[in-house]
C-alpha cells in the first residue's frame, strides 16, 4: 500500500460499504461522484472526494492514488445502451490515473446470464461468455488490455443481489422492500409476497455489502488475488419462501404466499403516503424515489431460476468471510431504522 486508494461509486451500496471498511482498517480513500460529499451508513463521510461526472471527461491526473474500487454503475433503457457510457466511465477513469497499481472491478452476475432466465448454475468464473450484450464483457477487456500495457494487476469481483444500506441508491433490493414493507403496515395489510410463484420457490443468493467490502480489502491486499476473476455471496443461498416470515415479523406483519402484482405499477399512488409517513415518524426526509427502484425490485422478485454462483474459488484464494442471508437482511434493516429510514 503505497498511495491513496479510490472508491468510485461511492453513493452506492457497495462504494459507501467499501469506503467506510478501507478508511477503517487504515487506508487513505478518496471518494468519487456525481454529487458531493458521500455521507456513509455511520453518518460520517470522508474529506477527499471528487465531485465528477465521468460521462463528460477524463479524471483530471491524481498522481497520489495508486489502487482504484470501481464501483460505480449508470442505468439505461436496454442493455446494450448501457455498455457505451459505463465503458466511458471506466476509461476516463483510468486515463486520469498515472501511478495506478492496483484496481477491484465490481461485476455481478449478470456475466453469467442470470438476468436472461435459466443458466448453468452453479456459475464458475471459468464458464464461457454468453453472447452479450452486457457491459461487464467490455469493462473487464478495457481493463485488462490496460493493466498489461501500463503494468498494474487487477481483481474482478462478482457479487450478487447485493444488500446493504446507502443514501443515495435507490437500485438496492434491502430499501425497496423496506419500503414496500413499510407502505404495507400503513395499510394494515399482509406483507404479501408480490414475485411470482417461480421466484417463491426458487433458490437464490445474495452478497451482504459488508462481505463486498471484505472481499475488496483483501483483493487490495493479497497477491491470491492478483489478475483473478472471483464469484463472492454471503456463501449460503435462500428461497423467499423461507425467508419472507423473517421479513415480516421484522415489520410485525403476518406473511402471506406469492400475489403477483409488479410493484412499478402497485406503488404509482403511494408517493404522497410516503411522504405523509416520513413525516408522522420523523423520518429522513428522502423521497420514495430516493430508496426505490421498483423496475429493479420487479426484476429480482419475478426470477423464477435458480442463482447460484460457485464462491470455492475465493475461499481457496484465501478470503472466507461469510454471512447468513436472513441475518444480513435483518441486520441491515435495523440499521435502516436506526438511521430513522424507517420507522
Amino acid at each position: 500500500m503505497t498511495g491513496k486508494t479510490l472508491v468510485v461509486g461511492a453513493h452506492g451500496v457497495i462504494g459507501s460499504a467499501a469506503a467506510a471498511r478501507l478508511r477503517d482498517g487504515g487506508r487513505e480513500v478518496v471518494t468519487l461522484a456525481r454529487r458531493g460529499p458521500v455521507e456513509l451508513p455511520d453518518g460520517t463521510t470522508i474529506g477527499d472526494h471528487l465531485q465528477v461526472d465521468l460521462l463528460d471527461a477524463p479524471l483530471q491526473s491524481r498522481t497520489d492514488i495508486t489502487d482504484v474500487v470501481y464501483a460505480a454503475y449508470t442505468e439505461r433503457e436496454t442493455m446494450a445502451a448501457t455498455v457505451a457510457p459505463n465503458v466511458t466511465m471506466l476509461a476516463n477513469v483510468l486515463a486520469g490515473l498515472p501511478s495506478l497499481e492496483h484496481v477491484v472491478l465490481i461485476g455481478g452476475g449478470k456475466s453469467y446470464g442470470e438476468h436472461l432466465g435459466d443458466y448453468k448454475t452453479p456459475a464458475r468464473e471459468s464458464d464461457p461468455r454468453f453472447l452479450g450484450p452486457i457491459f461487464y464483457n467490455d469493462q473487464e477487456d478495457l481493463l485488462w488490455a490496460d493493466a498489461a500495457r501500463r503494468g498494474y494487476s487487477w481483481t474482478v469481483l462478482r457479487p450478487d443481489g447485493v444488500l446493504g444500506v446507502s443514501l443515495g441508491s435507490p437500485m438496492n433490493l434491502l430499501t425497496g422492500l423496506a419500503v414496500f414493507a413499510t407502505i404495507s403496515a400503513h395499510h394494515g395489510v399482509p406483507l404479501r409476497f408480490p414475485g411470482t410463484p417461480a421466484a417463491w420457490r426458487a433458490l437464490h443468493q445474495a452478497t451482504d455489502a459488508r462481505i463486498v467490502a471484505g472481499a475488496i480489502e483483501w483483493a487490495l491486499g493479497s497477491p491470491a488475488a492478483r489478475n483473478e476473476v472471483f464469484n463472492v455471496t454471503n456463501g449460503d443461498h435462500f428461497r423467499w419462501e423461507h425467508l419472507w416470515p423473517d421479513l415480516a415479523g421484522f415489520f410485525g406483519l403476518p406473511s402471506a404466499p406469492p400475489q403477483p402484482m409488479p410493484l412499478l405499477d402497485q406503488m404509482a399512488d403511494k408517493h404522497e403516503e410516503w411522504d405523509g409517513i416520513v413525516d408522522r415518524h420523523a423520518l429522513r426526509p428522502l423521497p420514495m424515489t430516493a430508496l426505490a427502484s421498483w423496475p429493479f425490485i420487479d426484476g429480482w422478485l419475478a426470477s423464477g431460476a435458480d442463482m447460484v454462483q460457485s464462491t470455492i474459488k475465493i475461499r481457496q484464494a484465501g478470503f472466507t468471510e461469510c454471512l447468513d442471508t436472513h441475518d444480513s437482511f435483518l441486520e441491515n434493516l435495523d440499521t435502516m431504522r436506526k438511521l430513522r429510514l424507517i420507522p
